[in-house]
């Protein structure tokens, strides 16, 4: 950021979207927690409430480590966007929030929401109303946040193509290059892919996107689990997983009928 962006910022004052800590602490990372949940904001490390430039003296790997920090300590997991700024001679460090398209998000199982020049915790109703409006969007057709298309795996976009052509879901053409394919079909906007091509194509979906796993388990009891296992990868390999989940926890009868081959009758239609 330019000195000039710098001290526009500093004469502006605290808002909504912009907030002055002296020092990294707890409040930045609920600032920034706050910030993702209402329309992204500005933190600058090294200015006082006030204004007053006091400057700051750190390393690249403490920038790191305050990174790391404010993403590990919310779900979804806010990545911010971290550099060094000087102004009159004096550094401060400046910490860009995005808006989150999946809200809310929370922060150590809180859930702060910017109202003015600071942060107000949020109550279950909010949260419930703030959910149901996030789902109601088709966030999954946004670019994704710092994503690129080195992030897709090609080899995985092939495999989706001959897939869909066997299955005759969509005929795509056998000289239509992958990325072709997902501009097609809006997998790609602005240059970066969606959440949606993410979570469809990218080798550690995941890391982007902590929550997007499918969660199985088998219950003898309401309390008793008998089999457990937490499904990660791609949408397709994830489904394809819970599948055999599903066939190894349900009993399967065969079935005599004099033809070549027996017929297998699943205790629950595998269709369903």
């Amino acid at each position: 950021m330019k000195q000039e962006e710098l001290k526009k910022l500093m004469d502006s004052g605290e808002s909504e979207t912009v907030e002055f800590k002296t020092s990294f602490d707890k409040e930045v990372v609920e600032t920034s927690g706050a910030f993702a949940n209402t329309k992204g904001g500005v933190l600058l490390i090294g200015a006082s409430d006030r204004g007053e430039i006091k400057g700051i003296r750190i390393g690249k790997e403490t920038l790191k480590d305050w990174a790391n920090q404010i993403s590990q300590s919310t779900e979804p997991r806010v990545i911010p966007e971290i550099e060094l700024g000087e102004v009159d001679g004096k550094s401060l460090v400046i910490i860009r929030i995005k808006e989150f398209p999946i809200k809310p998000v929370a922060v150590r199982g809180r859930y702060f929401r910017r109202v003015g020049n600071s942060n107000r915790i949020m109550g279950m109703q909010e949260i419930a109303q703030m959910h149901f409006h996030s789902a109601g969007m088709s966030w999954d057709k946004l670019p994704a946040r710092d994503a690129s298309i080195d992030d897709i795996d090609l080899d995985k976009v092939k495999r989706y193509i001959k897939r869909a052509n066997e299955a005759s879901r969509r005929k795509i053409e056998d000289d239509e290059k992958p990325l072709q394919v997902l501009e097609k079909l809006e997998l790609i906007k602005e240059g970066q892919p969606t959440w949606a091509a993410i979570l469809l194509f990218r080798k550690d979906p995941q890391r982007f996107l902590s929550q997007g796993v499918i969660h199985c388990g088998r219950f003898k009891e309401e309390t008793i689990v008998i089999d457990d296992r937490m499904i990660e990868g791609t949408i397709i390999e994830q489904v394809d997983e819970a599948m055999d989940f599903i066939r190894k926890n349900i009993n399967v009868q065969f079935v005599m009928t004099g033809r070549p081959a027996r017929e297998q009758i699943w205790d629950y239609p595998l269709e369903a």
